[in-house]
């Protein structure tokens, strides 16, 4: 089981150094403003994502609310954008790996999935990522 678990953290952890190198890459100054809002909404997500995990390992069964989108931020460089995405990430990723067994099958009412736990919780989030990912490729080579 903790296995599993770790290839989902490893997964997690490979975008910020793909987002990074393939942004950085990019010639254009400023970066397009759809690079910078991608950048946000990974950041935001992961944010939001241990937000749940801290509120599942504190609270019996709680009910987690649908997160929103994200606002751009369009004003802001690049450069700032990837350092609060790495450290967005590299928080989550602490959290990830300081639980127990028991914590990731914490469980918590999903406004929209219904009962979930934090397994299930990162799994949506690591497929979220790879898609993101894959958007991120697609975007930078138009």
């Amino acid at each position: 089981m903790l296995d599993a678990y770790r290839d989902l953290i490893d997964e997690l952890l490979a975008t910020p150094a793909e987002i990074r190198g393939v942004a950085t890459a990019n010639t254009s100054d400023p970066a397009p403003s759809e690079m910078r809002h991608f950048i946000v909404e990974l950041r935001d997500r992961d944010r939001a994502l241990l937000g749940q995990i801290q509120t599942m390992r504190e609270r019996e069964v709680p009910y987690l609310r649908a997160t929103s989108r994200v606002a751009s931020e369009p004003e802001r460089d690049l450069a700032s954008l990837l350092d609060e995405m790495e450290t967005a990430r590299g928080d989550l990723v602490s959290t990830l790996i300081n639980l127990t067994l028991r914590d990731w099958e914490r469980e918590a009412i999903d406004e929209v999935a219904g009962e979930v736990t934090v397994a299930d919780l990162v799994e949506r989030h690591v497929d979220f990522d790879e898609a993101q990912r894959a958007r991120f490729r697609e975007l930078s080579s138009e």
